[in-house]
């Protein structure tokens, strides 16, 4: 019993400004891992320089795509053992290597070392911790923090771009990865001690839960091996898959398609892709502040149905006004899932293992990196250089993802769970 009364004092330790500055160091730390999505911005300047084929130089970002979700999974097992600033920091070592490797790459092989393996996976350790971390310190507000968090990832791009572009035009695409490297530790470096791990149970002093939250907070709180055998978990996976072929087919190939539907110029689609980066952002914020109010759930249902819309019109979206407006609202609803998810997952498997159980959901990131831009490129070589049969495909899936959306329910606790 003494045991017990110990651990509510110190579950409902911390003041305001300490968890606030968690939240501070975590959009630090994002923002500095966001910052290898100025990807786009390298890959011509690169090909230029070296004379390296478009293809081969490509194939980089996808490595990074696909080692995030997959590093994520053993940062999330270690993040309670050892703490958000150790793993952090091993996060930035990685990531900051890579970019000093990149910055010397003599062959696309050290690119694909470099940017491809290592900075890939030192966003993996990155990523998750932020969420997981804030997600402990604001049982009261948890959409809108893990919101913040990862719009602090889609703001490292926006605001790096343009001074990557900028670098790259007097310096060149090599010697800016090395910049960036000196950015992102002294980045991290500042933001990762901010961040401690929450005692479990954590409360803010003088918050009354809801009866909801109250429900969420004594439901039986899933190990990863004990989530990955709910029906629920594989529904998680394949509703987010759909999501993530959706807003990483528009992400890559934003300009080509604004080319293709819109009749726009080189420099018009150019505009596209600012608007999408900015929606994009701003969809993870306002998406997951949403998630508070009217739940996860409700929350990614009315997402797919918008991402639906969107995606069966998007042919008939033939003037610059209206190819922004939809561009610019799938890149809105891919950031919001983005900031909702994270929630859900909590929501149906508890917060207590969720930076491994997040990380196993958002395994359908790295796969959806893959399967939407290809149907896109598909689509184009298939159907006379049109990218419409990949919206209808893409459109279709989201239908179903709403669909499961609607139907699935958070799982029931084990039975052993209740016994006890």
């Amino acid at each position: 019993m003494l045991k017990t009364e110990r651990s509510l004092v110190m579950a409902k330790s911390g003041s305001e400004a300490e968890r606030w500055r968690v939240v501070i160091g975590g959009i630090i730390c994002q923002f500095c891992c966001g910052m290898l999505y100025s990807w786009s911005i390298y890959k011509k300047p690169i090909i230029n320089a070296m004379g390296w084929g478009e293809g081969a130089v490509s194939l980089t970002f996808s490595i990074a795509t696909l080692m995030i979700p997959i590093i994520m999974i053993p940062a999330g097992r270690m993040l309670p053992k050892k703490g958000p600033t150790f793993v952090e920091f091993i996060g930035a070592i990685c990531l900051t290597v890579g970019l000093l490797i990149s910055s010397q790459a003599k062959s696309v092989g050290m690119l694909y070392l470099g940017y491809g393996f290592l900075g890939g996976a030192g966003v993996g350790f990155c990523y998750g911790v932020p969420i997981a971390t804030c997600a402990r310190w604001f049982p009261d507000k948890r959409g809108l923090i893990t919101g913040l968090s990862v719009a602090g990832f889609g703001l490292g791009s926006i605001v790096y771009a343009p001074i990557a572009t900028s670098l790259i035009a007097t310096y060149g695409p090599f010697k800016t990865f090395m910049v960036q490297g000196i950015v992102t530790i002294i980045g991290i470096a500042v933001g990762a001690p901010l961040m401690k791990w929450a005692p479990d149970g954590y409360m803010p002093p003088g918050w009354v839960p809801s009866a909801v939250a109250q429900a969420a907070a004594t439901n039986h709180q899933y190990t990863p091996s004990e989530m990955v055998k709910t029906k629920q978990y594989w529904f998680l996976l394949i509703m987010y898959l759909f999501a993530n072929m959706s807003g990483l087919m528009v992400i890559g190939h934003a300009s080509p398609i604004a080319q293709q539907v819109a009749g726009l110029t080189a420099a018009e689609a150019g505009l596209i892709v600012s608007v999408l980066a900015i929606a994009n952002t701003a969809g993870r914020f306002i998406a997951g502040a949403a998630t508070d109010k009217f739940g996860a759930g409700k929350v990614v249902a009315f997402i797919y149905i918008v991402d639906a819309v969107l995606l069966l019109s998007l042919k008939f979206m033939t003037n610059f006004g209206l190819i922004a407006l939809g561009i610019g609202g799938l890149a809105v609803c891919f950031g919001s899932m983005m900031g909702s998810y994270p929630s859900l997952v909590m929501d149906y498997f508890g917060p207590k293992f969720a930076s491994v159980n997040y990380a196993l959901v958002f395994l359908a990131y790295g796969i959806g990196g893959v399967l939407g831009p290809q149907i896109a490129s598909v689509s184009l070589a298939k159907y006379n250089g049109s990218y419409n049969v990949s919206f209808v495909i893409i459109g279709i899936s989201c239908i179903i993802g709403m669909v499961m959306a609607i139907i699935s329910k958070r799982p029931e606790a084990p039975k052993e769970s209740i016994k006890a």
